[in-house]
């Protein structure tokens, strides 16, 4: 399956209304819910012949001259993103097929992953090659942590990527 993109330019939000509307999908599929991860839309889509729910992802991204596209995929398909928020997979029915059931599997471990991940805080020790540092204090959003070299006592700033991995 491709991508549908519109050639008419409108805003993310517009774009994403038009997802989660009524008109996006045929007459036998209700969306209830959805979320919006990054450039992830997470639907939970109620199909009404076969009473049943599950979820939808409808990937976006904007095209160069304005517009916006979107690829649509079900968990049937087993998308390789496994962001989808718990609240909506807690809510869906028994998956359809294998491929769905392992989908949800990894989206669950993702999760898990995600919350044992250590949250940076002031006083944590972190180690980043041979050194290992001490969080002073954070710098402004998504720019790192001030931090001390513990065994030269010298500071630096720590770049959030590089904290981030410092911290799995």
């Amino acid at each position: 399956m491709g991508w549908s993109f519109e050639i008419c330019p409108r805003s993310r939000k517009d774009f994403i209304e038009s997802l989660t509307g009524d008109k996006h999908f045929s007459e036998d599929y209700k969306a209830l819910e959805h979320r919006v991860v990054g450039n992830h839309v997470w639907q939970l889509v109620r199909q009404v012949s076969a009473n049943r729910t599950f979820i939808c992802l409808d990937l976006i991204a904007k095209e160069r001259n304005g517009g916006w596209g979107y690829k649509g995929l079900s968990e049937d398909m087993g998308p390789y993103h496994y962001d989808c928020p718990l609240a909506l997979l807690d809510k869906a029915s028994e998956p359809v097929n294998e491929t769905a059931k392992e989908w949800r599997i990894k989206v669950r471990a993702f999760h898990a992953k995600k919350a044992a991940k250590l949250k940076p805080k002031v006083g944590l020790i972190v180690k980043s090659g041979s050194a290992s540092y001490e969080l002073l204090e954070p710098c402004a959003p998504r720019r790192g942590w001030r931090v001390k070299d513990v065994e030269t006592g010298l500071t630096y700033r720590m770049p959030a990527a590089q904290l981030s991995r410092a911290l799995s």
